[in-house]
């Protein structure tokens, strides 16, 4: 058997490498030249025109979310046979087995075309689904492909579309969140999936996860502004706001901070607790109650998370928090990030049960283990190595560029004006602060905004109001047209 090329050695690259694994896998290949000559696991990452030389030797698999671009790349350079990994994939037959063992699919739609969506329609019939495929639909704009056949099926329009299917499938990675945002504005009843949606911050089964790999430095202002500049994710935002503006839906992530102080001393925090401006406050435990009963309300079943910009062990109550918040809403997924450093294994035995996920940022700048850390990996590894699908411990530098926050961040000193990009945060996020009030978003570290009061409004009233429906209004048209966000560097959606 050939072994595989890995073409694309980000995200979806690492992870396509422990899904191969490395004995199958010869090496990456990158268009970023900042990328080229460096390891990833053992594997080196080599540039295109390398990679020309040999391709006829390997298997090559497109481990990226830029599959259009990178298809095109491949084909003009006479390279066909290609194959697709995505990382998300094994969770979409998961959900589909667990969607089809509790309900009768009567009727399949599959959104938007590109070099997965074959792979999606193999994996239906293998499920013996293959007679209940109906359509397979791009937007209506997308003019090239209506009329074209793909696996015995005809393209055509959206708006052609009989809503007599209940369940409606993204079957195209490229700008899937802003195709999976018409699905929610489109289909009022009906079971929707989003295949490349990542569910987990980091999907890996390994217990430690080390970011810096591909580093041969730290890095400087000069680079990461770089980095920002080449980040593709901006097309994907841009795609997406101009969706999600024409009908807001509900938010899919709530961040709720019950404490507003943290113990850390990271240099890139605009809260860490040597330069922290903020009143200390804890919130009420009636003002918790009234907001989870909120979200009972609503049959709320986003991505819940019982911290923002604070380290979440410092409430003493953290632990029955999340216990109420499990009770009332067994359909949300909940995640938490801590720096660890108040872990016991009593606490997380305790904690992990109410998890979906735990992130435990391990800061040293030596990237070496603290104690808590060291006890849980143990723990984890000797007595519950289940729980591996859970618990990641992420090794991360207190002192190293990131984010500009805003401008918040204290160890930034570039700020760069990105005034004509969008912002998805506020079509997806609430953050609530202990005294109720409603934040921009989680980069508003220090509260300099506020779009509401929970103390005097409903969330709803809140999420649909006048001041959240302004910043969407402003952001949609541009940073420049928020004060705090022209100089804010983080583009991501989901």
């Amino acid at each position: 058997m050939k072994k595989y090329i890995l073409f694309g050695a980000g995200n979806f690259g690492r992870m396509a490498l422990e899904y191969y694994g490395e004995d199958n896998v010869e090496c990456l290949v990158d268009n970023d030249k900042a990328k080229v000559g460096q390891m990833i696991c053992g594997k080196k990452i080599i540039s295109f025109d390398e990679y020309k030389d040999i391709a006829d030797k390997y298997e090559t698999v497109i481990s990226s979310t830029y599959v259009v671009a990178m298809e095109k790349q491949l084909e003009e350079n006479g390279i066909s046979g290609y194959l697709y990994y995505s990382p998300s994939y094994e969770n979409f037959i998961k959900n589909m087995k667990i969607h089809l063992e509790k309900n009768k699919v009567n009727g399949i739609v599959l959104y938007g075309v590109d070099g997965y969506t074959e792979r999606l329609v193999s994996a239906i019939h293998t499920m013996g689904l293959k007679n209940k495929i109906k359509y397979i639909a791009v937007p209506d704009e997308d003019k090239k492909m209506i009329g074209k056949e793909l696996c015995s099926y005809q393209i055509c329009p959206f708006s052609d579309i009989q809503m007599s299917a209940d369940c409606y499938i993204v079957s195209a990675v490229t700008n899937h969140a802003a195709l999976y945002m018409q699905l929610r504005q489109r289909v009022k009843n009906g079971f929707l999936i989003d295949p490349f949606k990542q569910i987990g911050y980091y999907e890996t089964n390994e217990i430690i996860f080390n970011p810096y790999v591909m580093q041969k430095e730290d890095n400087t202002e000069e680079k990461w502004n770089e980095s920002v500049e080449n980040d593709k994710n901006r097309e994907a935002i841009r795609a997406y706001v101009e969706a999600a503006q024409k009908d807001i839906q509900l938010f899919e992530y709530m961040e709720i901070e019950t404490i507003n102080r943290c113990n850390g001393v990271c240099s890139f925090c605009p809260v860490n607790k040597l330069v922290d401006t903020r009143p200390e406050i804890k919130m009420s435990v009636e003002l918790f109650e009234n907001i989870i009963g909120q979200l009972e309300e609503i049959g709320y079943s986003g991505e819940l998370s019982l911290f923002s910009n604070n380290e979440p062990l410092l409430d003493e109550r953290i632990i029955e928090f999340h216990k109420y918040a499990r009770k009332h809403l067994p359909k949300a997924r909940m995640h938490l990030f801590t720096n660890g450093t108040l872990f016991t294994i009593e606490i997380f035995k305790e904690l992990i049960q109410y998890l979906d996920e735990l992130i435990i940022d391990n800061y040293r700048q030596d990237l070496q283990l603290i104690r808590p850390c060291r006890d849980i990996k143990e723990y984890i590894e000797k007595t519950d190595p289940e729980l591996r699908k859970k618990v990641t411990i992420v090794l991360r530098k207190p002192k190293e560029i990131l984010t500009s926050r805003g401008g918040d961040a204290p160890n930034r000193q570039q700020m760069i004006s990105y005034g004509e990009e969008k912002c998805a945060l506020p079509f997806q996020q609430m953050v609530v602060r202990p005294d109720g009030k409603v934040s921009l978003c989680c980069n508003d570290s220090l509260g300099k905004c506020t779009l509401g009061d929970l103390t005097k409004q409903t969330i709803l009233d809140v999420w649909y109001g006048s001041q959240f429906q302004t910043v969407r209004k402003c952001l949609a048209e541009g940073r420049k047209n928020w004060k705090h966000c022209e100089f804010c560097d983080t583009f991501y959606i989901y």
